[in-house]
């Protein structure tokens, strides 16, 4: 009995000890496994290429023009003046500029400062009789134009705190005045998506006004005085230039009127690109030649 005892004894820990052996073998490539995954982790942590930095993103195309839009692409802007009638009124200078390939009217803004800043107002006058025949003006119907601007400054404060170069908001309105010195269908338009807090220089924003002149009974005509669109741009949030483009005149069916630009005022220079920019008082006194 004592030798069976034994033999069973000898026989359970022969077993014990098998099994021992089998779990450690289980073991090892599991260990083996694990330390294999950790290493390729790191190798691809320490191999993985890194992130390329976001980019600002560039400015829209500018939009196409009508066949008969004023685009600026002969230099010419003697047709318009910076209008000046009250101390709130921006003054500046004019000029042609070219920005990736498109001519642009631009109006630099010399007024606005840190004390004045969202109380100025730009205001530019567009004078129909320069652009087209006296037997189309009262033709005209509605009006369009692209307006954008460019950041001369870092006046505008985001809400962090920081100094943004950025033009800000771009709005305001316009209209024009009739012979008997009234203003019909004043009109505002409001940008919006034109990048106006993001980069330097905003994309550029159509505009159209509808203002003559079915509802008032008033059209523009060959014997008004004058016969001019007010561009006015307010709540400047930032000293900055303004830009126009593609002034097109629309009938009341929506065609485009033909432009037949007068040739510029006897004994003045036709201003091109790289002339000096006319001021106010130079665009007066061609107008009164």
């Amino acid at each position: 009995m004592k030798k069976i005892w034994i033999f069973s004894l000898l026989a359970a820990m022969l077993l014990s000890m098998t099994a021992c052996d089998g779990g450690k073998e289980n073991s090892e490539p599991t260990e083996a496994t694990t330390e294999a995954t950790e290493a390729t982790t790191e190798a691809e942590e320490v191999t993985e290429a890194p992130t390329e930095e976001e980019t600002v993103p560039t400015n829209a195309p500018f939009p196409e023009a009508d066949p008969n839009a004023v685009t600026f692409d002969d230099g010419r802007y003697d047709f318009v003046s910076i209008f000046c009638d009250d101390d709130l009124a921006a003054d500046g200078t004019l000029s042609v500029e070219t920005i990736d390939g498109n001519a642009m009217l631009k109006f630099t803004d010399t007024k606005t400062n840190a004390e004045n800043v969202g109380t100025i107002v730009q205001k530019l006058l567009i004078d129909a009789k320069s652009l087209l025949a006296p037997e189309d003006l009262e033709k005209v119907y509605s009006i369009r134009f692209d307006i954008g601007a460019k950041a001369e400054g870092e006046l505008l404060v985001g809400d962090d705190g920081t100094a943004m170069r950025v033009p800000g908001w771009i709005g305001g309105g316009g209209g024009s005045i009739t012979a008997d010195g009234n203003w019909y269908g004043f009109a505002d338009f409001s940008a919006s998506s034109i990048q106006e807090y993001a980069l330097e220089r905003s994309d550029m924003y159509n505009v159209e006004f509808k203002f003559l002149l079915a509802s008032a009974g008033k059209n523009w005509n060959a014997s008004a005085e004058e016969c001019k669109l007010q561009i006015m741009r307010w709540g400047v949030q930032n000293s900055s230039s303004t830009y126009i483009d593609n002034i097109t005149f629309y009938d009341a069916d929506g065609n485009s009127i033909p432009l037949t630009m007068a040739p510029p005022a006897e004994g003045g220079e036709e201003p091109t690109e790289a002339a000096p920019a006319a001021t106010e008082a130079a665009a007066t006194e061609a107008a009164a030649e």
